[in-house]
């Protein structure tokens, strides 16, 4: 079962919610997830020949505790997701039939290699805490949620770190085609060491399952473009080209073209990310 990371760009705590820790370890108030750490049971020691009862007692209540968090890791923020963490997603892919009747050109290999160079240049902005290095990628509200996100780690002196980052494999899991939108959603599974640190010492603050290893994981990015874009045979985002001038590609804040003013961005042109899901998350 890939474990659920809580440091990558568009994951876990990053992603919203829960800080750093993402509702780990600490998701419930404490290491038990109950409202605090220890706790006493003194009615059970009330003299007599009830202290050697009360013994077995509290000796088989840490047994049960320690059954059920073993294996969680000795660090902080250290995860281990349980057994049906991961729901069983359903695939739809009807609507690649749909997207290769209006654009001839389009390809899933074609695609999956735009998605994977996508996947590499993203995930690199967001170790650089610089999302403007994959801004032709995203659509507007990805990239303000990441910029936010980036803008909160450089402000509390933390980087995040993937080092060893592989894709294992990516395949299209689910199509639709409208009147208005193309969307496709590629599973990504990958591995990685996953952590943080602080970059004033450049120590590690977090790491992924306490300890700094590499890791698989499995997410979900879905693309999306208008329904009357086709499939550019030169030129585009993925060979840093303006989709609508030709011209090198550089965006502004907005996602225009610094040439022609076009919304490189909006999906118009070509493809975007506009969601990431993790793996706990995807449903279908």
């Amino acid at each position: 079962m890939p474990v659920l990371a809580l440091a990558r760009g568009g994951g876990g705590g990053h992603a919203g919610g829960g800080g750093s820790f993402g509702g780990g370890s600490f998701g419930g108030g404490g290491s038990f997830g109950g409202g605090g750490g220890f706790f006493f049971l003194p009615f059970l020691f009330g003299g007599g020949g009830g202290s050697i009862f009360g013994f077995l007692i509290l000796a088989a209540v840490l047994f049960t505790l320690y059954r059920n968090f073993a294996g969680r890791g000795a660090g902080m923020g250290a995860y281990a997701p349980q057994p049906d963490a991961q729901p069983v997603a359903v695939e739809d892919r009807s609507g690649l039939e749909q997207i290769k009747a209006v654009d001839p050109n389009f390809t899933e290999q074609g695609f999956l290699d735009r998605a994977q160079a996508a996947f590499f240049q993203l995930q690199r902005a967001w170790m650089d805490r610089n999302v403007d290095e994959g801004r032709a990628y995203m659509s507007p509200g990805l990239y303000q949620s990441w910029k936010a996100q980036v803008d909160q780690m450089v402000a509390a002196h933390k980087k995040n770190v993937l080092d060893n980052l592989f894709i294992q494999g990516m395949h299209i899991v689910k199509a639709a085609h409208d009147d208005n939108f193309d969307n496709i959603t590629v599973r990504v599974d990958a591995s990685a060491t996953d952590y943080e640190v602080d970059d004033q010492t450049g120590k590690t603050v977090f790491a992924v399952g306490g300890t700094k290893a590499d890791r698989p994981f499995t997410e979900y990015w879905t693309f999306t473009r208008s329904a009357g874009a086709t499939t550019l045979v030169t030129g585009g985002v993925i060979d840093k080209k303006c989709p609508n001038c030709g011209a090198p590609l550089e965006v502004n804040a907005t996602g225009e073209c610094r040439y022609c003013n076009a919304a490189v961005t909006s999906g118009k042109f070509d493809w975007v990310l506009s969601r990431i899901d993790q793996a706990a998350e995807w449903r279908g």
